[in-house]
């Protein structure tokens, strides 16, 4: 029953790009495009995946319903992938074939079974949300702001989503297996925001970010999802940045 809900809510969201005219007139300042080129770049290029590994592992989840919700977050995701890409094409930002984070998460992606793919995935949805708050923040492109907005809100929907396959894991382990499988999601956690924080500091600083409320932030919303995780029943997590 909880993955048809899920279904339910990908089906209904394939259009979620509609309400944004990617043709209208806009304006971003060279400032601003200097300051955004590159992180936009690695950004668009990590939500740029085809997904066979998960889909791979999604079919030993066990769960037809799950299987068809990866079905349809995968391409979610590549939408994303899709818009930032005519954003910046219209812009004269050249995408990225490849970028060595991109490629670590990808590898880390691999690595196992489909709750250390669901994981990996959860900390970059968490970094996500953070760093597109400050994308919107960064710039006065009303049309980039239009995209980060919605984006948003798609990562909130992920982040619950990929918490909820989580907590299939934890109700049946132990205290101690809860405690060391959130100690990894910690250490990944951890490792991630720092490299981030180095990569995309000036688009996160411009947005309001310094390093200590980056951290702050982010660590705010991983203990959210920790707790809904590793509680019995819904916690009713908000997620806030």
């Amino acid at each position: 029953m909880l993955f048809k809900h899920w279904k339910e809510y990908y089906e209904q969201n394939k259009t979620h790009f509609a309400h944004i005219d990617l043709d209208r007139p806009d304006e971003l300042t060279e400032e601003e495009k200097l300051v955004i080129s590159s992180s936009l770049q690695q950004f668009q290029r990590g939500e740029h995946s085809e997904g066979k590994h998960l889909y791979a592992f999604a079919q030993k989840f066990g769960d037809p319903d799950y299987l068809d919700c990866i079905r349809l977050f995968i391409p979610e995701e590549q939408r994303h992938a899709m818009v930032l890409a005519a954003y910046m094409k219209r812009k004269g930002i050249p995408l990225l074939r490849g970028h060595w984070v991109d490629n670590v998460f990808r590898w880390l992606r691999k690595l196992s079974g489909i709750e250390n793919t669901v994981r990996v995935l959860l900390v970059a949805e968490i970094i996500a949300k953070v760093y597109y708050q400050a994308l919107f923040n960064a710039t006065s492109s009303g049309l980039l702001r239009d995209i980060c907005q919605q984006i948003l809100k798609d990562e909130d929907q992920h982040i619950l989503f990929q918490c909820d396959a989580l907590k299939q894991f934890q109700r049946k382990r132990s205290l101690f297996g809860r405690w060391f499988f959130s100690g990894s999601q910690m250490i990944l956690m951890t490792g991630t925001t720092v490299i981030v924080w180095w990569h995309h500091r000036k688009v996160l600083y411009r947005g309001g970010y310094n390093f200590r409320k980056f951290l702050k932030r982010t660590f705010t919303v991983f203990t959210e999802t920790n707790t809904y995780i590793n509680h019995r029943e819904n916690a009713g997590a908000v997620f806030p940045v």
